[in-house]
């Protein structure tokens, strides 16, 4: 081959006629042939003609400087030219094309690189829609969500920031994971809410119906039965049983909440009207609030409930079409 390489290298004629040949010959090449071309004889007819030629030229050096010897030369540049092109190419194609082959065989499901669509869901607004595998998802205020356009391999994986609920086409030879930044969740067929934003500490998973795996980053795992709940408390999960239910109809217009503290409470009102919330003082801040709104019903009339109730103190805030809490 370095002899090959070397008369391309004489003369930018050699250059010339090689490219030409180069992308003429490229555009018919077909792939079965190229499969089946045996490069060692093609370069021994390729010595042959070139040295059948170097005769030949050696023949005509005799002949007047205004006779065939010029037009002889430029046909025996296209003749090597034409060989040394051919050559190449086909070298080149049974290289590509007997390794594409070959990582085929190597992976023979030749899968596509997966392509993601990603989804935002702004402050105070909700969103339903179907994955490809015809599981149904409700994402809630604040949200960001991943998943590919098509579900391929042995499992189906999407990507969550923030809060879903998940009813899960069944599909037991293709387990459904939920990866979130504070843990994991396995499933085959079934109902289940996961709270999981990633700036947020809390990170809950609540079953409906069926089965589901949680796992964290330290190791544990634990299986939930329905009706159960497992919830990631100082770095351990441990698990309780559902006792309001309404707590997980959010994607149906409700905020509830369960002896959580009123800065959590606060903040998920925050997200879940989508007006800010401003807090500049609060007496009792690991206080532990329970209750249930109507998004409907507006925050303003949310926040009048927790005055009423426990003595919270707020104003508007029109700077941040917002509201701040004083007390």
């Amino acid at each position: 081959m370095q002899e090959l390489k070397d008369w391309v290298n004489t003369s930018d004629t050699n250059k010339l006629y090689f490219r030409q040949i180069l992308d003429k010959w490229s555009s018919a090449m077909e792939q079965e042939q190229s499969l089946h071309f045996d490069k060692n004889s093609a370069f021994k007819r390729f010595k042959l003609s070139v040295f059948r030629a170097e005769g030949l030229m050696d023949g005509n050096k005799q002949l007047p400087r205004n006779a065939h010897h010029i037009p002889n030369r430029r046909r025996l540049y296209y003749r090597i030219a034409s060989y040394a092109a051919i050559l190449f190419l086909i070298v080149g194609a049974v290289y590509f094309l007997r390794n594409e082959r070959d990582s085929n065989l190597q992976n023979p499901k030749n899968e596509e690189r997966l392509s993601y669509i990603q989804i935002k869901v702004p402050a105070g607004a909700r969103e339903k829609f179907t994955l490809p595998d015809q599981s149904v998802v409700w994402l809630n205020a604040g949200t960001t969500f991943k998943y590919p356009s098509v579900f391929s391999g042995d499992t189906r994986e999407v990507f969550l920031n923030g809060e879903g609920y998940f009813q899960v086409a069944k599909d037991a030879n293709h387990p459904f994971i939920v990866n979130t930044a504070k843990g994991n969740i396995t499933v085959t067929g079934t109902t289940f809410n996961v709270y999981a934003y990633d700036a947020r500490p809390r990170f809950v998973t609540a079953l409906l119906e069926g089965h589901v795996r949680v796992n964290v980053p330290n190791g544990q795992t634990v299986n939930l039965l329905p009706a159960q709940k497992a919830e990631l408390k100082n770095e351990s999960l441990s698990i309780s049983a559902v006792t309001d239910p309404d707590e997980y109809k959010w994607m149906e217009g409700l905020i509830c909440f369960e002896n959580e503290r009123i800065t959590d409470v606060l903040e998920n009102l925050q997200n879940s009207f989508g007006q800010k919330i401003t807090v500049k003082h609060l007496d009792k801040p690991n206080l532990l609030l329970t209750g249930k709104f109507r998004i409907g019903d507006g925050l303003d009339y949310a926040l009048k409930v927790l005055s009423e109730s426990y003595g919270i103190t707020y104003k508007p805030d029109p700077a941040n079409r917002g509201y701040v809490i004083i007390n």
